[in-house]
């Protein structure tokens, strides 16, 4: 079954193309993306990114190379404090009250912190050494490499020390998607696409990074990757995804009639902060379509253009509204946004190849994403209310995607070359950073519209393959390459259920 074709046909009749139809005929051509390759020489070859780093004999604990990579030579201690303040009995929200409610992982403190839920106090965990961490898990010592936790933590581990990697390295994963830090540890392959930061920079990949972001596979790769888990049109500024951090109010809120008698504490906790921060990303959507609406003044886009980009920041003050009133429903408090100052000081960036650039990534792919994964949630949601929800933001966010479609058609004819040859770079980047899984988050839960990584990753390829190709190629003068193959199912890469 096809069901991707009503996405599909509405985004082709916004690109000027309704006489196409699917990535599977026969004038579409849709080619499984590349593997990344390593340059220069033959593999393991000193001069080769992809090669292992050499592990040095004698080096003990942590080792960082001067190409910045860090590697674990032998067992350390790690001091175990944590030094955010403990939780005081004045915050606005509790997971713990005292240090004794922490029990999940070695040495738990209640803290107190602010976040996409507000002020709360919660649980964090550090450790000194690996006895204290679970199976399979080792102890990463605060200030560690990339590491941005600001005490020790456990990490999930394929490997302990170089020593259980024959002729290579147990190197330190530090990945932070744009949501949440997933550390890892790996050891170093021949097979892997990237050996340090460095080889990942001219991707220009948000966030970019060489990452083990799953270890849990039959092949374990190091691979670039970046902000993952932002779909739609962020506000982005220096290349990072933008949002204002929570604060506990009430007028940013929908009425949101969930049933959530059910749910215990802890799936209704982790469901809310999910929300929350979805809610925030549809808050700085708002500020990312009025920048789009004064670009498209600058290039002296038709008003029917610029209206459609303005009705659009409207939807997205009502899918914020909507998301901060699922969170609060879950939280059992009011959830909102405190000021996101970005929006003021966010460089314009009015030229034509920016201006195109922005608009593939964000829109025509980002947006295009965001419209097929909401319209999967709205089907699998198990509440009433929240798959009504779902689905409202879904048709708007489809809206969007066809507006994206429709302006980068009027940019190519308008301007051509440059136009173009930005368009083609950033369907590449897009594709590329869409085309694998993104980390795990920290709890799934399909009954409440949060999809496992395997499934999400999988859904996003189908797209990729069913609609984003498609759409591409029948834009004049772009090439019909860079998407990957779609899965069969959803179900055939394991990721329902």
């Amino acid at each position: 079954m096809d069901r991707h074709r009503s996405l599909r046909m509405t985004l082709l009749l916004a690109a000027g193309a309704a006489g196409c139809s699917s990535s599977n005929s026969r004038d579409i051509a849709v080619v499984t993306l590349a593997e990344p390759q390593a340059a220069g020489g033959d593999a393991g070859a000193p001069d080769d990114p992809a090669a292992p780093t050499p592990r040095t004999p004698r080096a003990a604990g942590w080792v960082q190379e001067p190409d910045g990579t860090v590697h674990r030579a032998s067992r350390v201690r790690c001091d175990a404090t944590i030094a955010q303040r403990a939780c005081s009995g004045t915050e606005r929200s509790f997971q713990c009250k005292t240090d004794a409610d922490c029990r999940e992982g070695p040495r738990g403190k209640c803290v107190s912190a602010f976040g996409q839920i507000g002020a709360y106090c919660g649980c964090e965990y550090a450790c000194e050494s690996d006895a204290e961490c679970g199976a399979s898990e080792v102890c990463v010592c605060k200030g560690t490499g990339a590491l941005r936790e600001e005490h020790s933590v456990c990490a999930k581990a394929q490997c302990a020390v170089d020593a259980d990697c024959p002729g290579s390295t147990c190197g330190l994963s530090a990945y932070f998607n744009g949501c949440w830090e997933q550390v890892t540890l790996a050891c170093r392959t021949k097979d892997d696409s990237c050996r340090s930061d460095a080889d990942c920079a001219s991707d220009t990949i948000p966030g970019a990074a060489c990452v083990a972001p799953d270890i849990d596979g039959e092949s374990v790769r190091w691979q670039c990757a970046g902000i993952s888990c932002a779909i739609g049109r962020p506000l982005v500024v220096d290349g990072r995804p933008r949002a204002a951090r929570g604060a506990a109010r009430d007028d940013w809120r929908a009425p949101a009639e969930l049933d959530v008698a059910s749910l215990s504490p802890e799936v209704r906790e982790g469901a809310a902060a999910h929300y929350a921060a979805v809610a925030a990303l549809e808050h700085a959507s708002i500020a990312s379509f009025a920048r789009f609406s004064l670009q498209l003044l600058a290039l002296g886009a038709p008003a029917a253009l610029v209206g459609e980009a303005h009705r659009a920041a409207l939807d997205e003050v009502e899918h914020a509204r909507l998301a901060y009133g699922i969170a609060s429903r879950l939280a059992g408090r009011a959830i909102g946004p405190g000021p996101l100052l970005e929006a003021a000081t966010a460089p314009l960036g009015a030229g034509v190849v920016e201006v195109v650039e922005a608009l593939v990534e964000e829109g025509c792919v980002g947006e295009t994403l965001g419209a097929a994964e909401g319209r999967e949630l709205s089907q699998i949601a198990g509440d009433p209310a929240l798959a009504a929800a779902l689905a409202r933001i879904a048709a708007d966010e489809e809206r969007h995607a066809a507006l994206s479609w429709r302006a980068l058609s009027w940019m190519l004819a308008t301007f051509g070359e440059p136009a173009r040859a930005a368009a083609e770079r950033a369907f590449s980047r897009a594709v590329a950073r869409y085309a694998t899984d993104p980390a795990p988050g920290p709890a799934a839960h399909e009954a409440l519209g949060v999809l496992p990584a395997r499934a999400l990753g999988a859904l996003r390829r189908e797209v990729l393959a069913e609609v984003v190709a498609p759409c591409r190629a029948a834009l004049p003068g772009l090439s019909r390459d860079s998407a990957p193959a779609a899965p069969s199912s959803l179900s055939s890469l394991g990721g329902r259920g």
